[in-house]
């Protein structure tokens, strides 16, 4: 899930500054998941309804504030005129009863979307870096209590991670005004500030211009970039489904050797691309409309979930402290088959949506279409897209048992044991 929005910047925006209520320097809760982070959050002072799955996207990629009221219970926007409004957005500690707000951020500007482009996507809006910028924020990857987000926070000695890691300064970039896409006939312009946080990124190797993206979900680069890396021969996964806030898409990922920032370096890290470059070369023109700066890539969640993340915007420093041991699940080592949920009115919640080709998932004869009833005698059923989407997860060369029908008249499900593959095996040694 890559989440960056572009924004065609023609002229300088001003700072901004917003009042609060509540105390900075409290994690709120959250969900982690698809190497992303979602936080509790009201609006207007109305909590997300029950069945919301996910909350509020942390997102160092997108330069305005996105937020779908009808998650809060509140009408949306009647008219694209409507688009532009300002939120009071409340950050909740949903581990305390009653539901406690922690710090509350007032009349910040925001673009409402429709519940539709919301459902597609999947939560109920979008932090975005005209807020996030006047912060020191900081995301908890690994979030053993599930309070994976601080406004407010700044790095420290702690012990499950290394003390006190490394510092990456930067200076925010990309001060404009333009349209932000939100649809094929909502473009609302809006002035921003300068939000965009360039990083150098090496991958094998080789220095690439970044842009820092909590928003999305892997490591991205320009197709030019990917196509030098796979020139090896290395593996490469093609018709990988991914979500925009544009809408759906198709990538290819493979694994670099070495991803370094800084002085700290991961190995076998997913890199993905999408065809046509249209987002990079977006955030490459709001940078420098004269053309002469190439944003290579988004340094997203299969690098940054190996780290607790401190981005202090006001001192231009993102410090990386990397966690002792591994919390995260690999999401390229898995049964082979992507999910989608079904339509209402489906007898399950899930149903295959792609069979990676040369997996076992494909020579059990997996079909899209197949509904998946349970995977190790556990339901889909009333389970969110990221908890489902992991359950296909494991140890490559094991097995899980998926118990699928391809109808939906189907009385009883057919069991079948399919092996967890490898979809991007480690690039060979040079």
């Amino acid at each position: 899930m890559s989440l960056a929005l572009a924004l065609a910047a023609a002229s300088c925006g001003g700072d901004a500054k917003y009042a609060l209520t509540g105390t900075l320097g409290i994690p709120s809760s959250t969900v982690v998941g698809a190497n992303l982070i979602f936080a509790d959050a009201s609006l207007n002072g109305s909590p997300a309804a029950p069945d919301v799955e996910f909350g509020v996207l942390i997102d160092s990629g997108s330069p305005v504030v996105l937020i779908d009221p009808s998650f809060f219970g509140l009408p949306g926007p009647a008219t694209s005129a409507d688009v532009q409004t300002h939120v009071d957005l409340g950050f909740l500690d949903k581990n305390q009863l009653p539901v406690v707000t922690i710090v509350t951020i007032k009349s910040i500007p925001a673009l409402q979307l429709s519940a539709a482009m919301m459902d597609q996507i999947g939560f109920g809006g979008i932090l975005g870096g005209d807020v996030m910028r006047d912060f020191s924020i900081q995301l908890d990857y690994a979030a053993p209590t599930m309070e994976g987000f601080c406004l407010g926070c700044v790095s420290g000695d702690r012990d499950d991670v290394a003390s006190p890691g490394t510092s990456v300064s930067f200076a925010l970039r990309g001060a404009g005004r333009g349209p932000v896409p939100l649809a094929s006939n909502v473009n609302p312009e809006v002035d921003i500030p300068a939000t965009r946080i360039p990083v150098t990124v090496e991958i094998d190797g080789v220095q690439h211009p970044f842009i820092l993206d909590t928003g999305a979900s892997e490591v991205s680069v320009r197709t030019s970039v990917f196509s030098d890396l796979t020139s090896d021969g290395r593996a490469t996964l093609t018709g990988f489904p991914i979500t925009t806030v544009t809408g759906d898409s198709g990538a290819s990922v493979t694994r670099a050797r070495t991803v370094t920032v800084g002085s700290e370096t991961i190995p076998d890290v997913p890199v993905m691309t999408i065809p046509g470059d249209e987002l990079l070369d977006g955030i490459s023109n709001e940078l420098d409309p004269s053309g002469k700066t190439q944003i290579d890539g988004l340094l997203g969640g299969s690098f940054l979930r190996n780290f607790l993340v401190t981005i202090d915007y006001p001192k231009g420093q993102l410090h990386l402290q990397q966690y002792d041991t591994q919390t995260w699940q690999d999401e390229f080592k898995r049964v082979g088959v992507g999910l989608a949920q079904t339509p209402p009115g489906s007898r399950h919640s899930y149903a295959i949506a792609v069979v990676y080709a040369g997996t076992d998932a494909q020579q059990k004869e997996l079909q899209a279409g197949d509904e998946i009833w349970t995977i190790d005698d556990m339901s889909l059923d009333g389970v969110d897209s990221i908890a489902a989407d992991a359950m296909l997860n494991g140890m490559p060369g094991t097995a899980k048992t998926l118990a699928i029908s391809s109808s939906d008249s189907a009385q009883t499900p057919t069991t079948v044991e399919v092996l967890v593959d490898d979809l991007i095996p480690s690039p060979p040694a040079q």
